[in-house]
């Protein structure tokens, strides 16, 4: 049996209304799990068919109140494999079984981010994939679009999730530097493009900038959600 085989992934997806489009990141994950990985939906309290669209492609659906640190922090509770893949719900992920495959030869004791592209033809986005490849590279800052990849040991060692309405991504990844931070892998991850249409891509990067330097500054989660979504 090779290395990787023995390496088991959960792949644990934060959900609040996302029926419309959860089916797809179920099916690309599907095509790559084998026996004793896992696929762990936690559903914010939805109130559409989110629940139903996961139960019918699979996924084990957990529920847990409408803050994504808390969703992510009650999958991993939930969660038996030994590496965990943690995505967003509008997300698609291409390779299948391969990718998979590669998920497991991913050293171990070391986190990894995916390369962020948009659903958009837009050139404007891929100015904005150069700057978070660039943000992520440099920085070390990846966010919770890009995914994270890590095995559960060092989620654990570096006292995971907190269970924050926002924020929960960069709270995580700041304190993975102790532990050689998170690296970006040469595969894609496919986000949509909705906020960014929704508010205007220079409104929304603006805005993410002034959240950002707000959460350093001491803000609470609870404030900077409010403002994120109003």
């Amino acid at each position: 049996m090779p290395p990787e085989a023995a390496t088991t992934l959960s792949w644990i997806i934060p959900a609040r209304q996302e029926a419309q489009g959860l089916a797809l990141l179920l099916a690309d994950v599907q095509d790559g799990l084998v026996e004793g990985d896992e696929l762990i939906v936690v559903d914010g309290e939805s109130q559409d068919a989110t629940q139903v669209v996961a139960r019918l492609h699979g996924a084990h659906v957990v529920s847990s109140p409408p803050s994504r640190g808390g969703q992510l922090r009650h999958g991993v509770a939930q969660a038996q494999g030994q590496r965990l893949v943690l995505i967003h719900a509008d997300s698609r992920l291409a390779g299948g079984a391969e990718l998979s495959r590669q998920l497991r030869r991913l050293p171990s004791g070391q986190a990894h981010c995916f390369r962020l592209k948009v659903d958009d033809p837009h050139p404007c986005f891929r100015v904005l994939e150069w700057l978070v490849a660039m943000r992520t590279t440099v920085l070390g800052l990846p966010y919770g679009d890009q995914g994270l990849v890590l095995d559960r040991h060092l989620y654990e060692g570096c006292g995971g999730f907190r269970d924050l309405p926002l924020m929960e991504d960069v709270d995580l990844v700041l304190r993975l530097r102790r532990w050689g931070g998170v690296r970006q892998l040469p595969y894609s991850i496919r986000t949509s493009a909705r906020r960014w249409r929704r508010h205007g891509l220079l409104r929304t990067s603006l805005r993410n900038m002034i959240l950002m330097l707000r959460w350093f500054w001491g803000e609470k989660s609870e404030t900077l959600k409010r403002d994120y979504y109003s």
